[in-house]
């Protein structure tokens, strides 16, 4: 009866051999977690990063095949080759050992940091509570924005090996750049726009302030006079290019910062003289993502949300495939009339 009260009390205790011999209750999930690959964790301010998502159920599968994409463009792009680790299943014989799995998944959660540079990580898919979205994070000289555009340009134009790498993406949807990433308080939203979109965007404000001359200005009708006309010129000369914009913020499991909130204070930073909101064809999108307690920003090219379908690779995939398909058909009835 004593042995049979102690191998029922061993999941949960922290004795030396007992954790060894159960694969069940709160253990098995360290070693669940390292046969995937995935580390269980948080999003966290500081890092920059491109939530995945994918197919329901499949995280593992996708964190597997955007790891080994990424690591081909990262080569492709930047000349870096990733050392290999981290992503290969664990045996059977080590997923009964508890302990050491713990030890593992432990050690993976510290790689992600300063050891991870040691290492030379450059991609960690991280395991979000939320069925269908993974986040992985990057590091120099991966530069998220153009690292993902570059991706899905080849994607929906076929080039550079479409074919293997469609085989790689049967889990993976959407990509999502994230810049940088800060707090998901309205203070730290502030603090990130000023670190994401100060490069792009005049972050002087809104300069529109009487309400009867908000249609003129928006259509650009109105003029400084005197003065004012001089330091608009000045301003101009050192003002970023004018880019119209939208912004598209996503919340999850965040109560804090409401959809409203978020625009209008991303909004309220830029010069809407100098930029202008469009929401049917913007040359600049604002992309925001809240997760928990951070928010993540980007800028991407407006092309984002028509040619390249909002960075979704089983869309341009599939685009791709059709328009190969019609080629095709067509190249035939070319070569015929070409006869004739």
């Amino acid at each position: 009866m004593s042995s049979s009260a102690k191998r029922k009390e061993a999941p949960t205790g922290n004795g030396g051999g007992q954790g060894k011999k159960s694969k069940r209750g709160t253990d098995k999930k360290w070693a669940t977690q390292s046969k995937e690959g995935l580390i269980e964790g948080v999003v966290s301010p500081g890092e920059t990063g491109v939530w995945v998502s994918c197919a329901r159920g499949q995280e593992a599968k996708a964190a597997r095949e955007v790891v080994a994409m990424f690591d081909e463009y990262a080569e492709i792009m930047y000349n870096v080759t990733q050392p290999g680790e981290g992503a290969e299943p664990a045996s059977d014989e080590e997923e009964v050992d508890v302990e050491a799995s713990l030890k593992r998944e432990l050690d993976a959660m510290k790689a992600t940091g300063k050891e991870a540079k040691l290492a030379g990580r450059i991609f960690t898919p991280v395991k979000m509570n939320v069925a269908c979205l993974l986040f992985v994070r990057t590091r120099a000289p991966v530069e998220p924005v153009e690292f993902v555009k570059r991706i899905c340009q080849d994607a929906k134009s076929g080039g550079g090996g479409q074919k293997k790498r469609m085989m790689r993406s049967r889990y993976v949807n959407r990509l999502v750049p994230m810049s940088y990433v800060g707090r998901a308080t309205e203070e730290g939203l502030v603090e990130l726009a000023g670190r994401v979109l100060g490069g792009v965007f005049d972050l002087s404000g809104k300069k529109e302030v009487v309400a009867d001359k908000a249609d003129s200005a928006e259509a650009g009708s109105t003029e400084p006079k005197g003065a004012d006309e001089e330091a608009a010129k000045t301003d101009k000369s050192e003002a970023p290019r004018t880019f119209s914009f939208a912004i598209r913020p996503s919340i999850r499991n965040n109560k804090t910062l409401k959809r409203d909130v978020i625009i209008n204070t991303v909004a309220g930073l830029i010069n809407n003289q100098q930029h202008k909101v469009n929401l049917e064809n913007p040359e600049k999108v604002i992309l925001i993502e809240v997760y928990q307690n951070a928010v993540g920003m980007s800028v991407v090219d407006g092309d984002y949300w028509t040619e390249l379908r909002r960075y979704n690779l089983t869309e341009l995939y599939s685009q791709a495939n059709n328009q190969g398909e019609d080629e095709e058909k067509t190249a035939p009835a070319a070569d015929a009339d070409k006869e004739q």
